[in-house]
Parts: C-alpha cells; sequence; structure tokens
C-alpha cells in the first residue's frame, strides 16, 4: 500500500471512532439494522469508488 493509501485508512478509522460510538448510543434498539445499512452503504461507495475512481481499469 502506498503512504496515500495507509492516511485514507488512519482517516477512516479514525472517523470511525468518533461516529460509531455515538450512533450506537443513541440507538440502541435499532443497532443491528443500522449496522447492516452502513455496511452496506460503505460497500456501495468502495464499489462506486473502485469501480469510476481514479484507480479504474
Amino acid at each position: 500500500m502506498s503512504e496515500t493509501q495507509w492516511m485514507s485508512l488512519v482517516a477512516l478509522l479514525m472517523v470511525a471512532v468518533l461516529v460509531v460510538p455515538a450512533a450506537l448510543r443513541r440507538n440502541r434498539g435499532v443497532v443491528l439494522r443500522n449496522t447492516a445499512l452502513w455496511l452496506a452503504l460503505i460497500v456501495a461507495l468502495v464499489w462506486i469508488y473502485d469501480r469510476f475512481g481514479p484507480f479504474g481499469n
């Protein structure tokens, strides 16, 4: 991995550390549903970036 990719990964983890605990605390009753929705959103964004981003084939 290049330095840029490592920095992007670190930034994503930092955002996750800030957002995830607050989201879990706020929505205790629907945590599983929200987790599945966020995971699907992240997977879709990664796929779109991989497909149409600057590193696409």
